[in-house]
């Protein structure tokens, strides 16, 4: 039989239609609801705080890299603020990171939407149908409200995540550049000490040759000589290595060489915060522990929605309709649900206990690693600054006095030459210490703002 258009058309496309505008609103309020856009400006937003302002403001979110600014910032001296900024901008890694906003805005919205509803046409007959179906989930529909509030406490969780690891880079960023101007520094005085003992060398060679010098003296200074040369050539290396490692951490397609960096590391402060304090900062500007709370909401979330259709998983509205060859045409609504006489949602609800178990677990742990890492990282901060501070106020002056004293009996020709120059070169070595104590306290400090969660006040 030729089937009835008019029956087609007036209970099943009407119910179609509703389907598709049950949809449409949904999809509608999803992205009302909020848009990638704001996901970024509010990671940004987390961030500003942390890293001291340095958060370039986004226009979009795609991967346009601000190369004008890019330049203009590598053209000048590289501050920690600058190389944090030149990172946010034109690391590829972190727009891979941001990119991870967009998973779970994705995830957000296709929890806002309703299943599309199944049409079917069965038994054709000589170009002819005699059967057609249409279906619809409504407890996909019921369940729609729960879900979204999942979806977007897992992108709460996201964003915190993504902002934590966003910092955890500049932080990166920041020992980086803290390391090339150290380097940079001890390559500028082992040149200057290898210069030292050189001379010292052509002075023994000169001597000797005159014979007033033994063969010992001079095969001692000669590879005195020697040493501090290969020193050199090691700081050397050392300082194009950490240029280079720099050049990763800003994500940038330059060289090592054409960085330009400041002449010299930053006063060290003159006190540290008291660890009590940095324990209660921590425990509010930790990003990774916020996460791990939300994580825990989360889990609390997807238990009541398990809870609330354990019984009903699955669940469908109907229309069908039916004609045989010369019979008349036959269509009326449907119902179906599972029967839970076996599954009971037993092994989905233990799934989700579970999850929230262990998740105010790992939660609990983060807590008690965060606590330890902040007194860690706060231990090694003293003793880098006590170490500092002995070379600062002793080992730097008392090696200048011996350069001075041997200096005045030098000019009174108590001493030699070569001993003038090995106070110089005792003294090159202390200001070698002086810088490697400087940047050890600067890594130990960013080392402990990365435990606390935030720059240290």
């Amino acid at each position: 039989m030729r089937f009835p258009v008019h029956s087609l058309r007036r209970p099943a496309l009407r119910l179609v239609a509703r389907s598709l505008a049950v949809g449409s609103v949904a999809f509608s309020g999803a992205c009302a609801h909020g848009s990638l856009q704001r996901d970024v400006s509010s990671v940004d937003d987390l961030l500003r705080p942390r890293v001291s302002g340095a958060v370039p403001t986004r226009s979009g979110v795609g991967i346009v890299v601000d190369a004008d600014t890019v330049h203009r910032l590598l053209s000048q001296p590289l501050t920690a603020e600058a190389a944090v900024r030149i990172a946010l901008i034109s690391h590829p890694a972190l727009r891979a990171t941001y990119a991870e906003l967009g998973l779970a805005r994705a995830d957000v919205v296709q929890a806002a939407l309703i299943a599309n509803p199944v049409f079917s046409l069965e038994r054709f007959t000589a170009g002819r149908f005699q059967e057609f179906g249409i279906a619809q989930s409504f407890v996909d529909l019921l369940s729609q409200p729960l879900r979204r509030r999942v979806a977007e406490a897992q992108l709460a969780s996201v964003r915190l995540r993504v902002a934590d690891e966003v910092f955890q880079h500049t932080a990166q960023v920041r020992a980086s550049l803290v390391e090339a101007i150290a380097a940079a520094q001890n390559s500028e005085i082992s040149e200057r000490a290898r210069a030292a003992a050189a001379a010292s060398a052509a002075a023994a060679t000169a001597i000797h040759a005159a014979g007033n010098l033994q063969e010992l003296d001079l095969v001692s200074e000669r590879a005195a000589a020697a040493e501090f040369q290969a020193g050199a050539i090691h700081a050397r290396g050392e300082s194009q290595a950490s240029r280079e490692q720099l050049v990763r951490a800003l994500g940038v397609s330059t060289t090592g060489a054409s960085l330009i960096l400041p002449e010299r590391l930053p006063d060290v402060p003159v006190t540290d915060p008291p660890v009590d304090s940095l324990l209660t900062l921590a425990a509010v500007s930790r990003l990774d522990l916020a996460a791990a709370l939300q994580d825990v909401n989360v889990a609390g979330k997807a238990l009541g929605l398990t809870n609330r259709f354990r019984l009903l998983p699955d669940g469908t509205l109907s229309f069908a309709g039916e004609g045989e060859d010369g019979g008349p045409f036959k269509s009326g609504p449907g119902f179906s649900i599972p029967l839970p006489f076996f599954d009971r949602g037993q092994a989905r609800m233990l799934r989700a206990q579970s999850e929230l178990r262990a998740a105010v677990a790992r939660q609990e742990a983060l807590a008690l690693s965060v606590r330890a890492d902040v007194r860690a990282a706060h231990a090694l901060l003293t003793s880098a600054r006590a170490r500092f501070e002995e070379y600062r106020a002793r080992v730097v002056p008392l090696r200048r006095r011996v350069t001075e004293e041997t200096q005045l009996q030098y000019n009174a020709m108590a001493v030699s030459v070569f001993g003038l120059l090995q106070a110089r070169q005792g003294e090159l070595s202390a200001g070698q210490g002086y810088i490697d104590a400087m940047s050890d306290y600067w890594k130990a400090r960013i080392q402990l703002e990365r435990a606390v969660g935030t720059s240290l006040p």
